[in-house]
């Protein structure tokens, strides 16, 4: 039997889920083990430079780091929810 993680993610943004198709396989299985992170902690992470909070005018985002890549996403604490909003290189997701 599995343990449910503490979050889900109830939502990947379109433009995400296209960007994570075209990623070849290798990277497309970080990203996988990296939203599985997201769902057991959402705010934190063993090496603090990975999971960052967004300042500015998007305060309710983190921003996950995989690479070059980065996760921007949203969390519902009260629904125990995640929401993807993008998945790209640094450049083009802020």
């Amino acid at each position: 039997m599995t343990v449910p993680l503490p979050f889900h993610i109830n939502r990947i943004a379109r433009n995400a889920a296209n960007y994570l198709r075209r990623l070849p396989q290798k990277t497309q299985q970080a990203i996988a083990e990296a939203l599985d992170d997201i769902c057991k902690s959402p705010f934190a992470h063993p090496n603090p430079t990975v999971i960052r909070p967004l300042k500015g005018p998007h305060q309710d985002r983190w921003r996950y780091r995989v690479g070059d890549l980065r996760i921007i996403y949203m969390v519902n604490v009260e629904e125990k929810t995640i929401e993807i909003i993008a998945i790209g290189p640094r450049g083009d997701v802020y």
